[in-house]
């Protein structure tokens, strides 16, 4: 029985802390705009379809839009794995954060509805290497409609070694 209480008292303590703590938000804030959340990921391990770009990238990004207001931010990072021939930064582990300032809904490549950015992309390379760019009006290749789309979905075909998965979420303002 003492087992047992000792177990059950701090769950119980713990149970009311958590009943008596407020409800947080999850990132972005409260529900006065439209918005989408993806998650990405992608590897490629055949040298055949990939070339030299062999390794993998995963990421989340978020569109926001208040009316004609469009934002968001995305977070990327990747692992380039070493191929024959590979150049600067072919390898090891790489992040982007990339901030967009604007974006429409447009026909594209990934499907009938595509994001299409523009922002600014900062990428970090192994060794401290860093490179900041401007962007317009880039296709990003992510679906608008929510879904979970396969690699079949994105790029139409499939292979060994090859996989890319995206899960895009929509929630309308309130």
């Amino acid at each position: 029985m003492r087992r047992v209480l000792l177990f059950v008292i701090p769950l119980t303590l713990a149970g009311s802390i958590a009943a008596a703590a407020p409800a947080g938000n999850a990132y972005g804030g409260g529900a006065t705009h439209d918005m989408w959340q993806v998650g990405l990921s992608g590897n490629c391990n055949n040298p055949s379809v990939c070339g030299n770009e062999l390794g993998g990238f995963w990421g989340w990004a978020e569109f926001d839009r208040a009316g004609t207001q469009t934002w968001g931010d995305a977070q990327l990072t990747g692992c380039g794995h070493l191929a024959s021939g590979g150049g600067r930064h072919s390898a090891g582990a790489s992040h982007s954060s990339i901030e967009i300032e604007s974006w429409t809904i447009e026909s594209g490549s990934a499907g009938p509805q595509t994001f299409f950015v523009s922002g600014e992309e900062t990428d970090f390379f192994p060794g401290g290497g860093r490179n900041t760019f401007d962007f317009t009006h880039e296709d990003t290749g992510i679906p608008a409609t929510p879904g979970h789309y396969s690699t079949v979905d994105l790029l139409g075909f499939s292979a060994p070694g090859v996989t890319f998965q995206v899960q895009v979420a929509y929630r309308a303002a309130k």
